[in-house]
């Protein structure tokens, strides 16, 4: 009898425990096709802050620590909102950036962005003089429940990033063309 009740209270937690847990992680990834060689598409993005040179999104960048492992940036977005991101990895021969966001205060939802947390990792490859570059994420949305509301869906913050990338990546592919 025991083990009866207790096979009963088993079956009937683990709907609840099912629908207990938050947002999952969702990723993005986009590419383009450039007609310019790997090395000068690098020079553009190489410096951890020259986003704000090629992204039309981004105001402003400050780093700590110029493109040193562990530096944090501080991209201000146009319409003003702030997000400080930390590079993990910079690797110049093989063309490869990786980064992610420092977490956010409690109750914080970026205009525009409305993502908890973000890792995100830039690549460049070659081939017969045109390059690729490749901008792939992976982020949480930032309403932390289960029925977020319309605007902070995971509908809602996979358009947002996928926007922001692909803005970017057309962007650079106007200046390293030129």
């Amino acid at each position: 009898m025991k083990y009866l009740k207790l096979i009963l209270i088993s079956i009937l937690l683990i709907p609840v425990l099912v629908s207990a847990h938050g947002p999952s992680r969702q990723k993005v990834v986009q590419e383009i096709e450039i007609n310019a060689n790997a090395d000068k598409i690098w020079k553009i993005i190489e410096n951890f802050c020259s986003i704000q040179d090629w992204h039309p999104g981004i105001l402003s960048c400050n780093a700590d620590n110029d493109s040193e492992i562990k530096s944090i940036r501080t991209i201000e977005l146009k319409n003003g909102e702030k997000i400080n991101e930390v590079l993990f990895k910079l690797d110049a021969e093989n063309k490869r950036m990786q980064y992610g966001m420092q977490e956010l205060e409690e109750g914080r939802i970026i205009k525009g962005l409305p993502i908890a947390t973000h890792g995100s990792i830039i690549s460049i490859s070659e081939s017969k003089g045109k390059s690729k570059v490749q901008w792939k994420g992976a982020f949480y949305r930032s309403f932390p429940g289960q029925q977020p509301p319309p605007e902070l869906t995971d509908e809602v913050c996979i358009e947002a990033v996928t926007i922001f990338y692909k803005t970017g990546l057309e962007n650079l592919k106007k200046l390293a063309e030129k």
